[in-house]
């Protein structure tokens, strides 16, 4: 009984600055976008373009603040329809994604 309460406190006190310090900063982006056209007949010009762009950084400071850079989702999506029925039609789709992720964290320092 006693060994098994000594390893039940051990593990306590080792987790207890996990628990108290514990702030999860979780970044999420989702980005979507679609474009649909219908072009009939002679010398027709249609364009299309999705374009997604994303930042995401995070900071941490472990010893001033107990925090941690954590979790970075981004979710990038984009869809282009084109009908073209005729001649001389010319038809440009074009879907472009961007994300740039950050993490830094600054390491605790003993004073």
């Amino acid at each position: 009984m006693k060994k098994a309460s000594l390893i039940i406190s051990t593990l306590a006190l080792t987790l207890a600055p996990v628990a108290a310090f514990a702030n999860p900063q979780v970044q999420t982006s989702v980005q979507g976008g679609s474009n649909s056209a219908v072009s009939v007949g002679a010398g027709n010009y249609t364009n299309q373009a999705v374009s997604n762009d994303l930042t995401q950084t995070q900071v941490g400071a472990d010893g001033y603040y107990g925090v941690d850079p954590q979790i970075q989702n981004s979710v990038q999506a984009g869809q282009n329809q084109s009908l073209t029925s005729g001649y001389g039609n010319v038809t440009n789709q074009g879907v472009y994604n961007n994300a740039d992720q950050t993490q830094i964290d600054f390491p605790a320092y003993p004073y």
